[in-house]
This record gives C-alpha cells, structure tokens and sequence, in this order.
C-alpha cells in the first residue's frame, strides 16, 4: 500500500488524517518539526508506521529542504509518496515549491496566488458578491459603522494568528476604537463587517487540479469556546446541498486545488479556511472518507460527483474546550444552551478518542494541561 506523508502532527486535526487512512491500509510516516513539539500525541497513534521528527522548526528556511529529503528518502524505495500537509506553513511552502516536490510525490496543493485569493477576506467576499453568494455589508474603517460589527485582519491566516485572535466582536463605540487600535497593528485596513446572525455553517471540499469538487461534508457549530466568538467547541454533521453547490461554485471560481472549508453564517458567507480546518475531526467520526479521496485524487484518481457519503446528525465535541463553554454558557444565563453542553457528555463523541488507539488522546490531554497542545 502506497506511503502518505503526513505532516505536522502536533495538529489535534492530524490524529483523524491518521485513523481515516490507517483504517484501509495506508502505510503512514507521521512527521513534526522539534521546536514546535518533540513528541506530539500522534505519535503514539497505531496507525504511525513511522514516526520522523525533523530539525528546527516549520518557519525556518531550511524546512522545505528537511522535508523534500524525506520525500527523496520515500520515494528511492521504489514508493513514491503522497503528501498530506497539515499546518498552515507547510502548504505556503509547498504552494510556493509546487513543481519542485512534484518531482517526487504527490499532493494537492493551490498555487501561491490561489492561495493568496482564498486568505484574503475582502477579495473572497468581492468574488462572491459576483456570484450572488450573499455576504454581510462591509465597511470603511474612517468612520464609526452602523454597530454591531465584526473587525478581522484581511488575510489573519497568513499572520500565524490562533483562531480566536482573528476576530473581534464589537458591540460599543469604544469596543470599536478598541478593537480597530489592536487589529490594525496586523493589518492597516482591516475587513469590517455587519455582525450576522444565524447558525454557523462549513461546506468542506477537496477540489482536484482541475478545479472539480471529489468530496465535501458539511456541518454545523454546536458551542464555540470562547462564547463570544471562537473555535468550535462542539459540531454536528448534516447535509445542505444549496449550501454544498455555493461553496463549489466559489472554489471553482478561484480556481482553487486542495482542501477548503467554506464558512457560512446563517446565509451569509464569511470567509475560505483553504486547509484542514479545526473541526476536521468531525469526519472520521462521521464516518467520512474525505482524507482518503484526498489521497486517491492527488495520485491520479477521477470521480465524476462528489462524495458525501457519511453519516449526518453525528456530534463531535473536544472535552476541554467543550466543559469551558458549558461552564461559561451557565456563567452568561444561557441554561438551554449549557444543558445541551451536559446533554452532550452522553450524545456526543469525543474529537480526539478512539477505542482502538487510545494513547494519543491521554497523551493529548497531559500536554494540554501542561500548556503544550498543539490548535489549528
């Protein structure tokens, strides 16, 4: 069975990479970079054929050489590998040394300026306005706007922000001047946006070298943490095909190869995450073979529709971040919603277990206590 090299394992997202492809059969080289942990939970998975911990760290500018040497390695044993990046770094370094690493693998990753379009907020929003994809009004930074609104750097993905710092919520005229001081040390001209309402929503599609959708899964948050405005602390699978063929439609314009998570707000558009996204768990637990269509696209495979072939109205929830929603949604009055967080204990299914490879999930759990987990 064919070698997948998946990177940057400190990631929680990268344990179902690992569980989805070990489960029918690929041989997996789990990798991760020194500096940024030396012995991250997945590597104690079952499923890591091979665990290699490269030199230094993903920002410095010898990685892409560590990690072309061990495709090189791989591939001289007669297997040429694919290549399953993870983080943020490695698929901008990939994106930019595309050509190079064909030589030796196989991956799906956008070209640098693809990649840049789906980063950028305002051009996103511009491209979909074309499309007559709804998205909230948007607003100029030199006057107060029409309260309450959202402010965020335009391209937050590419400043190696966490997921809750690339956002603000504000609701007052001095949250405004606030909020607009510290996101424009980022970026100078922040997107400002209405604050839309409604549930949020993720298309997530693979998209071939040819711009065509392989397979998607949908879903939907549950509870976020923080409260005001965070990753999700809970989600649950369902399926829109409305909302399915928007994202198509726009990763289609942007001409976009790889993987990408479409979010949506009620039924506004947001914004493009054009890689794993934090949730990601959420598809082995639903039972989703979206990793492995990854795979099989990236070494040749066509399919004439997408996949979605998974089970809908699965919760997933990650256990830490979900009892310190709970516990603030009680905090701010909101029962009904802090019920369904105790509710959940029962009903949903934790993110980072499994009962065939129990290991990365303690493991997990004692470096997030000591302050060295690793987020998307």
């Amino acid at each position: 069975m064919r070698y997948v090299i998946v990177t940057d394992v400190r990631y929680r997202t990268a344990l179902a990479v690992l569980r989805t492809l070990g489960r029918v059969g690929y041989s997996l080289i789990a990798v991760q970079t020194a500096q940024e942990n030396p012995n991250p939970p997945a590597f104690s998975s079952r499923y890591a054929k091979k665990t290699v911990l490269l030199d230094g760290s993903v920002k410095d500018a010898a990685y892409g050489d560590r990690l072309k040497a061990l495709c090189e390695e791989v591939a001289a044993s007669g297997e040429r590998p694919v290549l399953f990046p993870i983080g943020a770094d490695t698929l901008a370094m990939l994106s930019g040394r595309r050509e190079e690493f064909h030589q030796i693998c196989d991956f799906l990753v956008a070209p640098p300026e693809v990649l840049d379009k789906t980063n950028d907020k305002r051009l996103v929003a511009e491209t979909a306005r074309k499309l007559n994809i709804p998205v909230p009004e948007e607003y100029g930074c030199e006057t107060l706007p029409p309260l309450p609104v959202i402010l965020k750097p335009r391209c937050g993905e590419k400043l190696g922000l966490h997921a809750e710092q690339r956002y603000r919520k504000v609701y007052t005229e001095g949250e405004f001047r606030q909020a607009l001081a510290d996101i424009s040390a980022y970026d100078p001209q922040p997107v400002v946006q209405a604050l839309v309402e409604g549930d949020g929503r993720g298309v997530s599609v693979v998209m071939d070298g040819q711009h065509r959708p392989v397979s998607l899964i949908c879903h939907r948050r549950v509870r976020e943490y923080p409260i005001s405005g965070g990753p999700s602390a809970c989600c649950e699978s369902f399926y829109d095909e409305k909302l399915a063929e928007k994202a198509i439609e726009l990763l289609q314009e942007l001409e976009f190869v790889g993987i990408a998570m479409v979010e949506f707000k009620g039924d506004f558009l947001l914004e493009i995450n054009p890689r794993i996204w934090g949730s990601f768990p959420l598809t082995y637990v639903c039972g989703s073979s979206f990793a492995e269509y990854y795979v099989r696209c990236a070494v040749g495979e066509r399919f004439p529709q997408p996949d979605h072939n998974y089970r809908t109205g699965r919760r997933m929830r990650f256990v830490l971040n979900d009892t310190l929603a709970t516990l603030s949604y009680l905090r701010h009055g909101k029962i009904k919603t802090a019920l369904g967080g105790v509710v959940d204990l029962f009903r949903a299914r934790e993110a980072l277990f499994a009962f065939s490879d129990q290991r990365p999930f303690w493991r997990y759990l004692w470096q997030t206590l000591r302050g060295k987990e690793g987020r998307v």
